[in-house]
């Protein structure tokens, strides 16, 4: 048995080095991230609509239920968080291995390896690898289906990378519709290349998509009243239109998960925007490089990606970028092993190597220290959330249930109960809609809030209690009188 491993590993280094790369990733995510962290709203949101022991919160338009079929297998049977996010850990690691896995047969050698451990490297794809976000998996899937729409167009190309590059058009639809519109975009284009014109490969494309919108366009005629009504709907939840939000992913970069009223992102860090900058002069670098399609079309698909989100989207997070990202460590990898390659001399290149590991360690202490911020505060907020279910339980709050108010959904799935979130309370007297509604079918409704004096007039006339050893923040919670 150790002797077939060897003859493997000596026949095929650079698909070892990328499962290595894969299995750094996974176990970096356990490590740097852990399983201990509570879910997120958007993740509250998603893991609701397949956890059989919770109300399912509100799916509004803009959202599509991808990552509900890949939580799906976890959540239908346990409702612990820990158990989810080691799924995920070893899932996103398997998806890594496997999206840039396609391309080996492209391009045998460094380059593939180097690319993954590029963009595993990034605190995006580290953080988000155990999140129930859709994003990292949008990034997995346009690598792979730009790595097979490369290997259907060469010569010999079989069914497999068809059927493959019609899946993963499929699954990037599932999981961001417009996304896997950017992402076909070009490909579509690029078969009008001399050599390329392939119709089974452009009927993959189509198929991809048909497949993969049928679902969000089916629920718009079941619960939005069209796929008209759903499209508006989703653009005005999604601030859609014209704008320029370059320098909104600019102060994201360091850190904010979301950086769109009221919530500010602050400044932009100097040593982040220098890393930005970089990008597009190692793109080029690794395009002149390299002189093939191998590299130019991941960098077109790459920037397809991101105008949407650059352009036609009012406000930024920089998840947003990760499928934009994974595409363009592609020609960066390009440009490394090209320096490496046209370096002449045993000093010159020695002296390249220098230059490229010391500009990736840089990019590692950036990406660690990035990682280290971003995680440990939300390691407290989330905590705050449990402990804030926790002390409502103690108040008597039992299924069935409302909870409304600041962080009302979060808290609310660990209670058992329907919440809703509050970003801004409301200025009338009157009662909202979603408190009467659940008071008319007999729920038990309470109300959150942080840290502030009454936040709504509607209040004035419930009892509030201060909610004990729930942090960071005083906690208070109202209750009908």
């Amino acid at each position: 048995m150790g002797s077939r491993a060897s003859r493997w590993l000596r026949a095929d280094p650079w698909r070892a080095l990328l499962m290595l790369v894969a299995a750094c990733y996974g176990i970096v995510q356990l490590i740097a991230v852990g399983p201990g962290m509570g879910l997120g709203w958007d993740e509250t949101v998603y893991v609701s609509q397949v956890d059989p022991r919770v109300p399912a919160a509100e799916f509004i338009a803009p959202r599509a239920r991808g990552i509900t079929l890949i939580v799906a297998p976890v959540t239908l049977v346990t409702s612990s968080t820990e158990v989810l996010r080691v799924y995920l850990c070893l899932l996103s690691a398997l998806a890594l291995y496997g999206s840039f896995g396609t391309w080996l047969r492209l391009r045998p050698g460094a380059v593939v390896p180097v690319a993954a451990l590029l963009f595993g490297s990034l605190w995006l794809a580290l953080f988000y690898g155990n999140e129930v976000m859709p994003n990292l998996w949008v990034a997995f899937g346009a690598v792979a289906a730009v790595g097979f729409f490369l290997r259907c167009v060469r010569p010999g190309g079989g069914r497999g990378c068809v059927a493959g590059l019609a899946v993963c058009v499929a699954a990037v639809a599932l999981l961001r519709p417009p996304d896997s519109v950017w992402l076909v975009l070009p490909l579509a284009l690029a078969l009008a290349r001399p050599g390329w014109r392939r119709p089974r490969v452009a009927l993959a494309l189509v198929a991809g998509l048909v497949v993969g919108w049928a679902d969000w366009i089916i629920e718009a005629y079941v619960r939005f009243g069209g796929l008209l009504a759903r499209w508006h709907a989703a653009g005005a939840a999604n601030e859609t239109g014209l704008h320029f939000s370059l320098y909104d992913h600019t102060q994201a970069l360091n850190g904010p998960l979301l950086c769109r009223p009221p919530g500010g992102c602050g400044p932009a860090e100097p040593s982040w925007v220098l890393w930005w900058s970089a990008i597009p002069a190692l793109v080029l670098l690794g395009l002149y490089a390299a002189r093939r399609a191998e590299s130019l079309l991941p960098a077109v698909v790459a920037v397809s990606l991101a105008a949407p989100y650059l352009f036609l989207v009012g406000y930024a997070a920089p998840r947003f970028l990760l499928p934009t990202y994974a595409l363009l460590t592609f020609p960066i990898a390009y440009g490394a092993a090209g320096l490496l390659e046209r370096a002449r001399g045993r000093a010159g290149k020695w002296a390249v190597a220098f230059l490229v590991t010391a500009g990736f360690l840089a990019h590692l202490t950036l990406q660690g220290g990035t990682l280290d911020e971003v995680v440990t505060p939300r390691l407290a907020k989330r905590e705050g959330d449990a402990r804030a279910a926790r002390a409502l339980e103690g108040l008597g709050v039992r299924p069935p249930c409302l909870v409304y108010g600041e962080q009302a959904v979060k808290i609310a799935y660990r209670m058992g109960c329907a919440g809703h979130t509050v970003l801004t309370w409301p200025e009338q007297s009157d009662v909202p809609a979603a408190v009467r509604d659940a008071e008319a079918a007999g729920k038990q409704v309470i109300a959150v809030d942080r840290g502030r004096p009454v936040p709504a007039p509607f209040l004035l006339t419930w009892d509030r209690r201060q909610l004990q050893n729930v942090q960071p923040g005083r906690w208070f919670a109202y209750t009908p009188r």
